[in-house]
This record gives C-alpha cells, structure tokens and sequence, in this order.
C-alpha cells in the first residue's frame, strides 16, 4: 500500500471526522456524563437565585449567614476547578 492510499476501515471502526468526537476516546462518556451534571448544576443554581427573590423581605437579608456561606462555597469551587484546570494564568 501506497502512502496515497488510504488504510481499509476495520470491524468496528470508523474514520476519524474533525469536529465529530471519536467513540473510542477513552473520557468520552465520562465527559458527557460530567457536562449533563453540569447543565443540571446550571439549572439547581438558577433555580435557587430565582427562590432568592423571596429573601428581599427577610430582616436579615444583606447580612444573611445562609447566602454569605453558600456564596463563599460557590466560590470556592469555582476557584477550586479553575486551578485544576490551569485556568488561573489567564
């Protein structure tokens, strides 16, 4: 075989497509498994800013102990995964 001829596919396999993940990646299931975890992350804290609109009322509202712990565990994580990632030498 040539170098202008392509290899023949093998049982099982398909070629790889830019753009199109390839199924035999090794994190490809864990990744989709952490994005749809994400995505129902995404909904839960959106859900909880919009139940936040009743603290407007509460007396202790700009200095509520529950907000401020959640916030700071937010923020936390958040800082957490970004120095996982090496994203923090931006």
């Amino acid at each position: 075989m040539n170098k202008d001829q392509q290899r023949p596919l093998q049982a099982g396999s398909r070629p790889s497509v830019p753009g199109i993940p390839n199924p035999t990646c090794p994190i490809l299931l864990e990744a989709g498994a952490v994005l749809e975890k994400a995505r129902d992350l995404h909904r839960s804290i959106r859900k909880l800013r919009q139940s936040t609109q009743r603290c407007i009322s509460c007396p202790e509202n700009t200095e509520c102990p529950t907000m401020r712990y959640f916030a700071q565990a937010v923020d936390g994580a958040i800082r957490d995964v970004r120095r996982e990632w090496g994203l923090d030498q931006e």
